[in-house]
């Protein structure tokens, strides 16, 4: 790969030797330091932390050197374009991450992506736009794959919208509706009405899913949806078409309607698990108990992050076709 932005150039296989690979460093297996000797910068306009954090160590373990930046540490800051900023990186640089978005603007991070990407003339992963956040999908569906093995396939996944005060990206929900559709899941996702995805991906996961075998659903009635489901996946974002003052009335006046509580919670398998990418303010996806409870893999994803930026960079990087068909 030169550039990862999301899984839309990706085939499902490629995609599972992605999550494969991300296995293999996590159990020791490969020990490779395909960054020896190369500095990494890593760029956000927005907070982080699990993926700063798991960046950089993983950067550490490939053999590289970390730089990581914040936009207001930088000239840009002082208005200076990002044409300028991008072209002198890829003078220092040999690889950019970057977090970029601003939710009353969508499409305004993909594009800073793709300009970054086009001036710096470096690869550039992303770590989170307004369209997509493939490394935490990654690292969800490894968590899967470790509880179910192989079967996770044929596990039923509800994806479902929950509240946040802030406006949050539709990312994670781009990206596992995306993946899904590649690695023929069995993928349901509810969300009120006025919350709908992109069209952009619904064509795109439509289509992909009649090639893959991929089950598709989707409801604007949580609980309905989470009937008999495996896993549940709590994650707020905003919406794309309300404007916002008119969303956040709507979301205070919904959002106990899509709290994952004990009722809703019961009416999955009695085996079920419980995700959220995190941060999570408990209360607003979900109640606490199940947030901290003994079915809850929020943890074990944000494990998995690290594994999957290791596998991520080396895709890149590695002199090894990692992803070419056996």
């Amino acid at each position: 790969m030169e550039n990862f932005f999301d899984f839309s150039k990706l085939k499902g296989y490629e995609l599972e030797k992605l999550i494969d690979l991300a296995s293999s460093y996590k159990s020791g297996k490969i020990k490779d330091q395909p960054l020896k000797n190369k500095n990494i910068g890593l760029l956000f306009n927005v907070p982080s932390t699990r993926t700063r954090i798991s960046f950089q160590t993983a950067i550490k373990h490939l053999g590289g050197e970390p730089l990581t930046y914040s936009a207001h540490e930088l000239q840009l800051a002082n208005k200076e374009s990002m044409k300028d900023t991008a072209t002198v990186m890829g003078k220092y640089l040999d690889g950019l991450v970057v977090r970029w978005y601003n939710m009353n603007d969508y499409g305004y991070g993909r594009n800073t992506l793709e300009e970054i990407a086009y001036n710096s003339n470096l690869p550039v992963i992303n770590a989170l736009d307004d369209k997509d956040h493939p490394c935490q999908i990654m690292a969800d569906i490894l968590t899967l794959k470790e509880k179910y093995g192989q079967n996770y396939k044929k596990k039923k996944v509800l994806f479902t919208w929950g509240y946040a005060e802030r406006k949050k990206s539709p990312g994670c929900t781009h990206s596992m509706l995306t993946a899904a559709s590649l690695l023929g899941m069995d993928l349901r996702i509810a969300h009120p009405k006025g919350f709908e995805l992109d069209e952009q991906y619904l064509s795109f996961a439509k289509q992909t899913a009649k090639e893959s075998g991929a089950n598709l659903e989707f409801s604007n009635d949580l609980d309905e949806a989470i009937e008999d489901v495996d896993v549940v996946y709590a994650k707020a974002w905003g919406s794309l078409s309300l404007p916002g003052y008119e969303e956040q009335r709507y979301k205070n006046e919904i959002r106990d309607n899509w709290l994952v509580n004990h009722e809703r919670f019961d009416r999955a398998n009695q085996d079920a698990y419980f995700i959220n990418p995190l941060p999570i303010i408990r209360g607003d996806e979900a109640i606490a108990e199940i947030i901290d409870g003994p079915r809850s893999l929020m943890y074990n994803t944000a494990e998995n992050r690290l594994h999957v930026q290791k596998a991520t960079l080396a895709s890149i990087y590695s002199k090894e076709k990692i992803l070419q068909k056996n």
